[in-house]
């Protein structure tokens, strides 16, 4: 964002220039004692702020039904963190309410199954530390009821400008009822 620009009253035609490049809806003048500025502004009429804050609304409880409906739970893992938000749809996969299960990696990696663990986990180091972008495994799960369903995780790794990587968000499909209908040999 550009710096508010001063006007001075000998000094019009900068003033004019400004206001030659700058939109009327987008520049506002602010006067003070000795002198006048110019400066970018953000003007919404409360007509469209409203606009806006219905659509986002709409937008959130679109995306809030297709994932109860669909069934897909999904994470937020800020990398230098130990927590990791674990929604509510995620948790019952496991066999838990939203409260019963706390938001933390810990959580999570403890509902792997022992024979997969080792290798999920390494490849989560590896697609973490190596500038991946993605990560997608297949694993085991252990739920509350001691079954183990089979998930598909895929993943999107955000990176610094640096490339270093900040955060994970993904997704969480539980495939136990599709691979039940996959006949005998597979697809």
């Amino acid at each position: 964002m550009t710096p508010p620009c001063r006007a001075s009253d000998s000094d019009k035609f900068i003033e004019r220039e400004l206001l030659r490049h700058c939109h009327r809806e987008s520049c506002s003048r602010i006067a003070s004692q000795d002198h006048t500025m110019i400066a970018p502004s953000i003007y919404h009429p409360q007509a469209e702020l409203e606009q806006m804050i219905a659509e986002l609304e709409a937008l959130d409880d679109w995306n809030s039904q297709v994932m109860a409906e669909t069934e897909i739970g999904v994470f937020d893992w800020p990398l230098r963190s130990h927590e990791l938000y674990l929604s509510p749809i995620f948790k019952r996969m496991l066999g838990y309410s939203d409260h019963e299960l706390p938001d933390s990696l810990q959580a999570w990696l403890s509902h792997i199954h022992a024979d997969d663990y080792d290798r999920v986990t390494s490849a989560l180091d590896h697609a973490v530390r190596s500038g991946a972008r993605k990560f997608q495994t297949v694993h085991r799960a252990k739920h509350r009821d001691g079954t183990t369903p089979l998930f598909l995780i895929k993943a999107s790794i955000v990176r610094s400008s640096q490339g270093t990587p900040t955060r994970m968000l993904g997704a969480v499909i539980d495939l136990t009822s599709v691979t039940k209908e996959l006949p005998v040999g597979g697809v």
